[in-house]
């Protein structure tokens, strides 16, 4: 655990920083896989959260939702959008992936215990610790980041991947396609983010950027399609 920003921590799950959780104040951003409850409880108890906050409904996030609410009595909170999926624990799938057969492969990796959601977020909601939520779907549904305008700081879930996803060099990237219910959606949503011009900028997938962030992320939707 390493602090990117005042009362802001990095968590990475994985090697490589390949899945990603945050600490906002009392707010757990993300609970990464059902394997990564273990060192989330840990961090959570030793910070006092109260609360889970989940970027959007997919299994790499939503993971240990369910475990650490049963556990430590914890409120979990999700895009409005997102609501459904994350009671359900199926993650909206594009076609062809919502097909028969192929939904079923496909919900291996996107599907996640099922976990009662105590609120739903919405564009300018407080947060904790002075972020605020900004909507952001494309990924999903109900996508959701979280800015802190005063020091420009921004944790984006996967909005964009900083990772090759197989090779997890890093970089920034577009998410993958299967996974990602409206692309053109989900481009909006990188111009919406880099016009904030953040100096921090925390992923689901990848390592944080903490040095010309706002150029980086400038320079690569200069490049994207309509």
């Amino acid at each position: 655990m390493r602090e990117i920003a005042p009362d802001v921590f990095h968590i990475p799950l994985t090697p490589r920083n390949g899945v990603n959780a945050y600490l906002i104040g009392d707010v757990l951003v993300d609970t990464g896989l059902p394997t990564s409850a273990g060192t989330l409880k840990k961090a959570a108890q030793q910070k006092g959260v109260k609360t889970i906050a989940l970027t959007h409904a997919h299994g790499d996030h939503g993971g240990s939702a369910r475990k650490l609410r049963d556990e430590l009595g914890l409120q979990v909170w999700v895009g409005a959008k997102d609501r459904e999926a994350t009671e359900s624990g199926k993650a909206v799938k594009k076609d062809p992936f919502n097909a028969p057969v192929i939904d079923t492969i496909s919900g291996v990796l996107g599907n996640f215990k099922p976990v009662p959601v105590d609120r739903v977020l919405s564009e300018s909601d407080e947060l904790a610790a002075g972020f605020t939520v900004l909507d952001t779907p494309g990924h999903s549904p109900g996508h959701v980041s979280f800015w802190r305008a005063e020091d420009k700081v921004l944790i984006c879930g996967d909005v964009f991947f900083n990772m090759h996803i197989l090779t997890t060099i890093p970089g920034l990237r577009q998410p993958p396609g299967p996974f990602t219910f409206n692309p053109k959606e989900n481009r909006d949503s990188e111009r919406k983010l880099a016009d904030l011009r953040p100096s921090v900028v925390g992923f689901g997938h990848g390592p944080v950027i903490q040095g010309g962030a706002a150029t980086k992320l400038s320079e690569f939707v200069a490049e994207l399609p309509a």
